[in-house]
């Protein structure tokens, strides 16, 4: 309970203050190697397991953005086979601070400078209402621990309400990709898919030559 509520308190300042110092620049040799490799690994796993079609207006939404380091990526990825296109990214807690005092929001800005027609939204996906073509969502909250190890208070643990939600958001013949972290991550996502009777196929562990995580990762591919 006291975790719960330290979150709570934690959350309403940060998003009530939205205290960040301004113009993040990356200048951490490591740090700019491992974001260009996370990228290209991003770039990679899109590419090999979504089924691009070309269409105009291509909307797509990153679901839980965190400072969108991998934004490049996702950007390689559609600019590879469409000029005319929207990325979204929407995160929840957009204005927690790091260490050095930048914010989340004021990270991804950095990230995001370069790439036209991206967007940042810091907020709550279930306020979202538009229609997307594809959606990106890797790591979603499926067990309550790991909400509350990333300090978000619990009452923003609603797994299904959010699943749900996503899918409502997709266009006909529209595309979600979901990565999940762990086998039991991921079989908790397939029963959340089968609870709402959400079709979908499962890619089994994603892997690729760009990057490898400590932790297995497996994808679920969701098609309207």
């Amino acid at each position: 309970m006291f975790e719960d509520l330290k979150n709570s308190i934690d959350f309403f300042l940060s998003n009530t203050t939205r205290f960040s110092r301004k113009n993040f620049i990356e200048k951490n040799p490591k740090i700019i190697e491992r974001t260009q490799s996370e990228n290209d690994y991003t770039f990679d796993i899109l590419s090999r397991y979504l089924k691009p079609t070309t269409k105009p207006n291509i909307k797509s939404l990153d679901i839980g953005s965190k400072n969108w380091f991998y934004a490049k990526g996702e950007y390689r990825f559609l600019n590879n086979f469409s000029n005319d296109f929207i990325l979204d990214g929407v995160e929840l807690d957009a204005y927690r601070l790091y260490i050095n005092f930048y914010s989340r929001f004021e990270t991804a800005k950095f990230h995001i400078k370069e790439l036209k027609n991206t967007n940042y939204i810091a907020g709550n996906l279930l306020d979202i209402n538009k229609k997307y073509d594809y959606i990106f969502w890797f790591l979603p909250f499926v067990f309550i621990e790991p909400l509350v190890k990333w300090k978000l208070p619990k009452r923003y643990f609603c797994p299904e309400k959010l699943l749900e939600h996503a899918y409502s958001l997709l266009e006909k013949a529209g595309q979600m990709l979901i990565i999940n972290q762990g086998e039991l991550e991921a079989d908790e996502q397939k029963k959340l898919l089968e609870k709402l009777s959400i079709p979908y196929q499962y890619l089994g562990e994603i892997q690729s030559s760009y990057f490898e995580y400590k932790h297995k990762r497996f994808g679920f591919l969701v098609q309207k």
